[in-house]
């Protein structure tokens, strides 16, 4: 995932300090402060109910650049499902992906899974963890045409056809699983309609719900695509048929439902003519000039493809489509029948995750990151509480309650911003280039535009936020917060990430390893305002020396140390992107673009204990394919299976030299043979892993 680059505003003279900044200036709070307490921001958080779990019971994998998932001794890894193969037994088992029509991709698994998400077959509350079937529900991210039809030699021969295929690879799955001693399958439905299995793509009926329901670019575009998409026949009214795109990651319910964020949507948008009427119009529209800007969605220039994706997708004819997209998704697996919904009070943003924790009063929050350099962390909260003894009743709970943008300040505290009508009028009055917000929903349309003016804290790509519960789904009240990296400002500016010491010109190195944040709310709720905050883990290479430099050679500073310790041992990582618990609370760390930063490792899965002390001690579990990305990693129910998706395998070779030029100027095969080995093509697969022993993962 490579977000735009945007840079920061200073807006109404509110400047709100960048989260390096924070951490840099702790040294300067601690001065001004003498002769009170020392505040030690590596581990000043109340700690919460988590005892200190028992080594880990695994030895390292060393780093590797092998086109396999390498994984421990006394450890087999398998693939569950992988790109094209059916889920029905009505689509011919043998898949050939340059025959592959729309038609049939609807049909299969798609491309580049990434969050993961197993349900029991059969519902309870509390959830059981014995069952032998499950339902596995996963995000289809994105579908890069240069990985998906081998015998082409060129990009300028990717017809229109190819492109609808493409959309219909991505959005969301839906499949049976079940396991018997170690040994884990897929379970095929007949048909499409008799069974639980199926795909929901960017053609799909959804509905729109809550406050943003009704907003006039949603209106606008649900026009434009109902009218270019045929109608489904059992579609409910006030369908829109854009489905879904972009879905990175999400989360559960307690009632049994899937949430999937959708995220960098903007590239599945181009513009074909810079002078279409309907595209000025939108232009006088100062709130979409805005949106554009912020989305990185094409504006006022032609940009696209050699051949056009369904006319939907292009900005010139459908100007507000991008507000389809950015929303967080609700899927029942249970309920085929049921038509998605697009949980707008959870505001629009490049969510990569929606997970959820109960308050102490039993209502819902869902906290989210923003996937791109200077976003923010959020959350909601419900007003309605959740009912463990009627699981439908709980299916509109996230139609209504406050949304929260994460404040942190420089002592260690923190607060949760609410995103309100009225307070984000009063900021658009100190900062006249913005448009009022119209209502509520104009609001959480422009969510990242309110949580900005508002005060938020500027993060490094927020990327996963997860939080430990109970088995009745309460928040322990502790909350990990990853943020990837920061690589695209290298020196310090006010609102930038900086790392190193800083050099006479007031310069610093940037956040090339990313890190990990602890937010503990206040009195262990995830209904607080308030919250104390460090840093858990400063992502890099605990034998760092001075010097370093990246495989392109530019300086960088992956030292782990912070207020001159170590924040980390053992294995290093960067770029931590997706993480899980298990049940000794050991945090599970997928990444996504190590190899830029240690090139002598593919990206990689590894694991900390959440309650140990500074430094934290980090093994390494996983390592991927070349060219991948790791995601979506989960623990099986019984806990003796580690899920993860291995995403678009060789995008890059060893030397990170892209597809793209590898392909259509190199004119070579893509770099890896994953899953299947030998001369196959790659593809993107569900990976399950297993202790050979039948034991417990990790232990």
């Amino acid at each position: 995932m490579s977000p735009r680059r945007h840079g920061r505003k200073l807006e109404a003279g509110l400047m709100t300090k960048h989260i390096q900044d924070l951490i840099a200036s702790r040294r300067a709070v601690l001065g001004a402060f003498a002769g009170l307490p020392l505040l030690n921001l590596a581990g000043c958080a109340t700690p919460g109910p988590i005892a200190a779990s028992t080594p880990l019971g695994f030895a390292s994998v060393a780093p590797t650049n092998a086109d396999t998932v390498t994984v421990p001794a006394g450890y087999s890894a398998r693939t569950l499902i992988a790109w094209g193969d059916a889920l029905f037994d009505s689509v011919s088992p043998a898949f050939d992906p340059d025959a592959l029509t729309r038609t049939e991709q609807e049909q299969r698994w798609g491309q580049n899974n990434d969050m993961l998400a197993l349900f029991p077959a059969q519902y309870a509350f509390p959830w059981p963890t014995g069952q032998r079937d499950m339902l596995l529900c996963a995000n289809l991210e994105s579908a890069d045409p240069v990985l998906m039809f081998p015998s082409l030699t060129t990009a300028r021969e990717l017809t229109a056809a190819h492109w609808e295929t493409a959309y219909a690879a991505t959005g969301i799955g839906v499949v049976a699983v079940s396991h018997a001693d170690g040994a884990w399958s897929i379970g095929k439905d007949a048909a499409p309609g008799q069974g639980r299995n199926r795909r929901i793509t960017p053609f799909s009926p959804v509905l729109f719900a809550g406050p943003a329901a009704a907003h006039r670019w949603i209106a606008s575009a649900a026009a434009i695509v109902n009218a270019a998409e045929p109608t489904h026949g059992d579609e409910p009214a006030g369908a829109v048929r854009c489905g879904t795109l972009a879905n990175c990651a999400g989360g559960r319910t307690p009632w049994g439902t899937y949430l999937s964020s959708e995220e960098n949507f903007d590239g599945a948008f181009i513009l074909r003519d810079a002078n279409a009427p309907l595209l000025g119009a939108a232009q006088a529209d100062q709130a979409w000039i805005f949106d554009a800007g912020k989305f990185g969605y094409p504006l006022f220039a032609p940009a696209g493809r050699s051949a056009s994706p369904p006319r939907q997708f292009d900005v010139a004819q459908n100007p507000y489509g991008p507000a389809l997209y950015g929303w967080v998704v609700e899927v029942d697996p249970y309920d085929p029948c049921w038509t998605p919904r697009k949980r707008t009070a959870l505001g629009r943003k490049k969510g990569e995750c929606a997970t959820t924790a109960l308050t102490k009063d039993g209502r819902v929050t869902v906290y989210m990151g923003d996937d791109q350099i200077d976003e923010f962390i959020y959350k909601f909260v419900s007003r309605g509480r959740f009912d463990p003894a009627d699981r439908l009743a709980n299916r509109d709970l996230l139609d209504d309650g406050q949304l929260y943008a994460a404040r942190f300040d420089e002592t260690g505290a923190g607060e949760w911003l609410p995103l309100t009508l009225a307070s984000a009028n009063r900021a658009v009055e100190e900062a006249p280039y913005h448009a009022p917000f119209a209502d509520e929903g104009d609001l959480m349309m422009r969510a990242r535009e309110a949580a900005r003016l508002l005060g938020a804290t500027p993060m490094d790509r927020p990327e996963d936020v997860e939080a430990p519960v109970d088995a009745h789904w309460r928040g322990r009240g502790i909350v990990l917060a990853v943020c990837t990296y920061n690589r695209n400002e290298e020196f310090y500016r006010p609102g930038n990430p900086r790392r190193g010491a800083a050099q006479s010109d007031g310069s610093q190195q940037a956040n090339v390893a990313g890190h990990i944040i602890r937010i503990d709310e206040a009195a262990e709720d995830s209904g607080a305002t308030t919250f104390r905050w460090e840093v858990f883990a400063l992502a890099g290479d605990p034998d760092a020396g001075d010097g370093f430099t990246l495989p392109g050679g530019a300086a960088a500073d992956v030292s782990i140390t912070l207020d001159g310790a170590p924040s980390i041992t053992g294995d290093r990582f960067t770029c931590p992107d997706n993480i899980c618990f298990d049940s000794a609370f050991n945090v599970w760390i997928a990444t996504d673009g190590s190899p830029a930063v240690f090139p002598d490792c593919n990206d990689a899965v590894l694991v900390t204990p959440l309650a140990s002390p500074s430094p934290r001690p980090v093994k390494r579990f996983l390592v991927a394919p070349v060219g991948a990305e790791v995601c979506g990693p989960t623990i099986a129910p019984d806990e003796t299976a580690f899920l993860c998706a291995i995403q678009h395998p060789g995008e890059s070779d060893v030397n990170n030299t892209p597809i793209g030029e590898l392909r259509w100027t190199r004119h070579q095969r893509p770099p890896s043979n994953f899953p299947d080995g030998g001369a196959s093509w790659p593809r993107s697969a569900v990976v399950v892993v297993t202790r050979d022993d039948g034991g417990k993962i990790g232990a």
